[in-house]
């Protein structure tokens, strides 16, 4: 699974609590087409409707991110 963000880690994480480590490594081999591993690419596999929870960035890390975008 590519997880490049945090808002993916997250979602990775909740897909593995929500539906099993197994279950989510066999959602990723029926990935169809070209699409890549990113957890909401397997989320549409399972089936699943993502928490709205899961979309927003807590306020820390979305600093944090800022920061490091600042220093560049």
């Amino acid at each position: 699974m590519i997880t490049e963000n945090e808002r993916d880690r997250r979602t990775a994480a909740w897909l593995i609590e929500t539906y099993g480590a197994e279950a989510v490594a066999e959602a990723e081999t029926r990935i169809a087409g070209a699409r890549k591993p990113y957890p909401s690419n397997i989320a549409k596999v399972l089936g699943a409707s993502l928490p709205e929870a899961l979309k927003r960035t807590e306020n820390a890390a979305a600093r944090q991110k800022l920061a490091g975008l600042r220093r560049m």
